[in-house]
């Protein structure tokens, strides 16, 4: 490696750990402030961990540390720990699996963790290369050119760990992906991880069994190696900060439509909404709402003594029966009304009706308004 391509990516380092601080911060906020899952810690502990070791790769702090450090650093001990965090993170994620089998799997994966690490201490202290070299620059060439078992050891060990780990991401991701907001991560954490293995196989794996040679791919090897590498890190990062960011923006969005039907409910009857909650997600604040809503109308129906089942069947189209729905709620009389109407369509859950009915009354409101403001308008005759 030249040195004008390690001042590039010694740049591109400090560029990186500059514009994802806040993200590690905000992430770590979020963790302290409101309940939160197995994944999620893991995810967070993971940026953390990959900030933290990239900061310790910068130059300045690297000639800080302490030469056992520098040598488990270089030696492997990064991928080990993110491959743990990412194996917590694989186990969270499996929502088919019982209590059981994920503290079971917790377990090994922190003792299987930890002798990895051991192991690669061990060939980390037989490396006459990791222990003789402060210069990361000229200790990164000479891991690069090969030749020191205990070296190679240490970093066939800790990408082979590594690797296993990206399989079981792929292979979940690919399982679980779908067009929510968390099948998207996964999808997007699963094409990383095969990214990922692509680089770990050529830079860990393949190049210090050959002693640092180029092998299959000749003089193409350098790009394999980087390219892929870089388009996992940065698929890797989008995958994890995809779902958080879009569940925000949806609820954000389903409050904004259940915002007026809700306002609209709780002023007939205050007790509907007691005081918030400072430390909720706002995921959990739309689940409260649409409670908030069904209760609401389920008042309404027994003070208006709306009788549970009357002749007339709903309407078959969704949409036409919550425009019903909401002219009632409005105050209007709707032939045929009963709390039947009231219940959830075939095949639609009860979020979702509730949305439906929270559009309707929206749009009511709006032409009303768009009415009575036609009729003000009007000229007025002698």
């Amino acid at each position: 490696m030249t040195r004008s391509v390690w001042d590039s990516l010694q740049a591109v380092r400090v560029a990186v750990l500059i514009v994802f601080l806040p993200v590690v911060l905000y992430r770590i906020w979020r963790l302290v402030r409101y309940p939160t899952s197995i994944p999620a810690i893991a995810a967070t502990v993971f940026g953390v961990w990959v900030w933290f070791w990239m900061l310790i790769f910068t130059e300045p702090v690297w000639t800080a540390m302490p030469a056992s450090v520098h040598a488990v650093s270089m030696g492997g001990w990064a991928p080990v720990w993110m491959a743990g965090c990412l194996q917590i993170f694989v186990i969270g994620i499996n929502g088919d699996v019982s209590q059981v089998w994920i503290r079971r799997g917790l377990r090994t994966t922190f003792i299987v963790t930890g002798l990895v690490l051991i192991v690669v201490a061990v060939a980390v202290s037989q490396s006459r290369v990791l222990a003789s070299s402060a210069d990361m620059f000229a200790l990164t060439n000479a891991l690069l050119d090969g030749g020191d078992r205990g070296a190679a050891v240490a970093q066939v060990v800790s990408s082979g760990f590594l690797a296993v780990v990206l399989v079981q991401l792929a292979w979940v991701g690919f399982r679980h992906a779908d067009r929510t907001p968390v099948g998207v991560g996964l999808g997007l954490l699963a094409m990383a991880a095969v990214l990922q293995l692509t680089a770990i196989a050529l830079t860990g794996v393949w190049r210090p069994l050959t002693g640092g040679g180029m092998g299959i791919g000749g003089r193409y090897v350098p790009s394999l190696q980087i390219l892929p590498g870089c388009a996992g890190a940065a698929l890797m990062v989008v995958g994890f900060a995809w779902p958080p960011v879009m569940l925000r923006v949806q609820a954000r969005r389903e409050l904004r439509r259940l915002r007026l039907l809700h306002d609209a409910l709780v002023g007939m009857f205050p007790g509907l909404s007691p005081p918030a909650e400072s430390q909720i997600r706002l995921s959990d604040l739309v689940f409260e709402w649409v409670a908030h809503v069904q209760d609401g109308l389920t008042i309404l129906s027994q003070r208006r003594e709306v009788p549970v089942e009357t002749g007339w069947a709903p309407p078959a189209d969704q949409i036409g029966r919550a425009l019903e729905v909401a002219n009632w709620i409005s105050g209007q009389s709707v032939s045929g009304f009963s709390c039947q109407w009231l219940r959830p369509p075939m095949g639609m859950s009860d979020q979702a009706w509730v949305l439906a009915i929270a559009d309707a009354y929206r749009n009511c409101a709006e032409i009303s308004r768009v009415r009575d403001a036609g009729r003000e308008r009007l000229p007025v005759r002698g």
